[in-house]
């Protein structure tokens, strides 16, 4: 099909009396939603790469989708989480599919560790692994579960919660899993989902799966994934933080003393008389306890997240790693032996092999100083008994660059905050797309349709302390109670660290207590995240005080929610491992560390944080910023303009006033 053909077909569905007008009641022609659809069909007639920043409310999907159907092809669409993988596969596809009449095969895959393995069940269940009487109860509900699962995905038994301690037991992972030497290979959910995604004309993945295929092309293995005409990478922004935590080689403590467990069990099984399996396992247990005291003797305390470089007495933590090297040749040596027993064997016997050569790079980076490869940032998170050791790459753009030359299609990157404003006030995508490796790349932006003006209003209070005053958090709570009580709660609290989620949630229940108020203050951590948002839209006047991971991937629409308070711009620490590491980088190619890495990144993901408050055209709504430095700072301008256009004041009885006005 030529692009002049193609493109006028998508206008022609999008028109106002078109096929999409007739089956979406209310439906209005979005310029900015056409013209996103025409970029992607020209990306797929030149075959080239595109970055569409489109604000909330454009309809990103169905821009996407239909101009991929009407030029025909297999899509690839990958997102950053599954609320939106579910939302594709099960509301918005078959919507666009029933819209255009037209058929075409969808199937979502997601990772392993979200399938339930049947051998690995199995065995949880014959040897009772279960640790709790709750986690007898899950492992019973699994088993009544798989007697009549389809897909096995673990999102189905809702009545075992995502953090029950029995999923790893009765879960694989690209370590653990036999492959085709599983007895149950045949009934294998996993290998059953991934058959059907290589049939479909629509498949939907996340992001971990998607970086997961470009490292195996890396490898020469291609049949990970099939091929596909187009790939969209939708909610883009995440990615450069997932291809971070993705490529980075980890050292987990915790792996370990599982992967101990894990030889202990298939040793007594298979050969119990070969070795003694558990002392085996438990010299590998020991050493990891070592490890683990060495570390807190050398920095007295429990929790910490450090690159190597900065950790005193580093060279101290060599001894136990001998010991560590030294317990998995012991154990390696005996595995190997045994190998040929049964595939379980040899699974654990190359899984040791992988962790032995881990373990002898981090003991000489200890043992002589080494430094590890340039550009690379090796650090360490402790909490309690669990130590993760990390070596991160600083720059993964040419991993990006190089499979997108690999596959030779087009790409299409999307997400609501890409860019940042420059002086002038002007988009610009230049630290996603440098971190991407899409300097060839067409950009485009398209502001969102909705009325922010009329529909919302910023208020940053002048007065308040700066965010490094030890009193900013119960200032930042005695400054907006006045408001959550005018609303009559109906609040979002987004905090930047754990610890003031935790001051800000205490002091806002000790005025709840004293108002003597029916609102009720939902704190993050006291229950799994669905639950919280479940309880949030049903108690109708709630305040939920949260950090991180309520900034985005959260769609409260209507009046449950017209109040979003932020307590700071949500700068990196400084002293966070990779974020220090990547600013080195930066400072040896004379660039600034600040405005080309811990400004922007900050600045889209308050954005992020931003945008929870309206999130359709009848939403109106409050945003309160508690950082005076988005307007007294040097960089504030450049935060400013980056955030959707409300109506602003720094007074405090305007704000109260609009607060009240939406309330008549």
């Amino acid at each position: 099909m030529t692009s002049r053909g193609l493109i006028k077909k998508v206008e022609q569905v999008f028109a106002q009396d078109g096929v999409i007008s007739k089956a979406t009641p209310n439906y209005q022609t979005r310029k900015s939603q056409v013209e996103f659809a025409k970029s992607v069909a020209n990306a797929m007639i030149d075959k080239k790469s595109i970055v569409v920043e489109a604000g909330t409310g454009t309809g990103k999907t169905f821009a996407y989708l239909v101009p991929a159907l009407l030029h025909g092809g297999k899509v690839l669409i990958s997102t950053a989480g599954k609320t939106l993988q579910d939302q594709l596969y099960t509301k918005d596809i078959p919507a666009l599919l029933r819209s255009l009449k037209m058929g075409a095969r969808v199937a979502l895959l997601k990772g392993r560790s979200n399938y339930i393995c049947r051998a690995r069940f199995e065995r949880a269940y014959e040897e009772n692994v279960a640790k709790s009487r709750e986690e007898v109860v899950h492992l019973n509900l699994i088993k009544d579960y798989l007697h009549t699962a389809k897909t096995g995905e673990k999102s189905e038994l809702t009545e075992v919660p995502e953090y029950s301690g029995i999923w790893p037991a009765v879960t694989s992972n690209a370590e653990n899993c036999l492959g085709r030497s599983c007895p149950d290979y045949e009934n294998c959910f996993v290998m059953r989902a991934r058959e059907k995604a290589k049939e479909a004309d629509i498949l939907v993945i996340n992001h971990h799966l998607f970086l997961a295929d470009i490292s195996l092309r890396d490898n020469d293995i291609t049949d990970f994934l099939p091929e596909f005409d187009l790939i969209v990478l939708d909610e883009a922004h995440q990615l450069p933080s997932i291809a971070t935590d993705f490529f980075s080689d980890t050292l987990s403590l915790g792996n370990v003393r599982s992967l101990a467990e894990d030889c202990t069990l298939a040793g007594s099984t298979n050969c119990p008389k070969a070795a003694n399996w558990t002392a085996l396992a438990s010299h590998v247990v020991k050493a990891c306890d070592d490890i683990v005291l060495k570390i807190k003797m050398i920095t007295s305390q429990d929790d910490i997240k450090t690159s190597i470089s900065n950790l005193k007495d580093a060279h101290l933590l060599a001894e136990p790693f001998e010991g560590l090297v030294k317990a998995f040749n012991e154990l390696a040596n005996t595995l190997e032996d045994n190998r040929e027993i049964s595939p379980e064997m040899s699974t654990c016997a190359d899984r040791v092999q992988l962790y032995l050569q881990t373990a002898k790079k981090w003991y000489k980076i200890f043992d002589q100083g080494q430094e590890g490869e340039e550009g690379k940032v090796y650090w360490l998170t402790t909490r309690g008994r669990q130590v993760l050791f990390n070596e991160t790459p600083l720059v993964f753009s040419d991993s990006f660059r190089k499979a997108r030359l690999d596959q030779g299609k087009p790409w299409v990157l999307t997400s609501a905050t890409l860019s940042t404003r420059d002086k002038q006030g002007s988009p610009t995508f230049k630290h996603f797309t440098d971190q991407m490796g899409l300097d060839d790349a067409q950009t485009f932006h398209w502001d969102s349709p909705f009325d922010y003006r009329n529909q919302a209003m910023l208020y940053i209070p002048p007065d308040l302390p700066l965010p490094s005053a030890n009193d900013f958090s119960e200032s930042v709570a005695t400054r907006i109670w006045p408001f959550i009580q005018e609303n009559g709660g109906r609040t979002f609290v987004l905090c930047t660290t754990i610890k003031a989620m935790e001051t800000i949630a205490e002091q806002l229940r000790y005025y709840v207590e004293r108002a003597r108020s029916s609102i009720k203050v939902l704190l993050q951590k006291e229950k799994p995240r669905k639950a919280l948002l479940r309880e949030f839209r049903e108690h109708g006047n709630a305040v939920l005080v949260g950090s991180m991971s309520f900034w985005e991937g959260v769609d409260i629409k209507g009046d449950t929610l017209s109040l979003v308070v932020i307590d700071k711009i949500p700068f990196s620490p400084p002293d966070d491992p990779v974020t220090e590491g990547k600013s080195r980088w930066l400072k040896s190619q004379n660039k600034s560390a600040f405005y080309e890495l811990s400004l922007p990144e900050a600045t889209m993901l308050l954005m992020q944080g931003a945008g929870r408050l309206i999130r359709d055209e009848n939403d109106r709504g409050l945003l309160i910023i508690c950082d005076k430095r988005v307007i007294n700072s040097s960089y504030g301008e450049m935060i400013w303009k980056s955030l959707p256009d409300f109506s602003r004041t720094t007074n405090f009885d305007d704000a109260m006033k609009y607060l009240k006005s939406l309330k008549a």
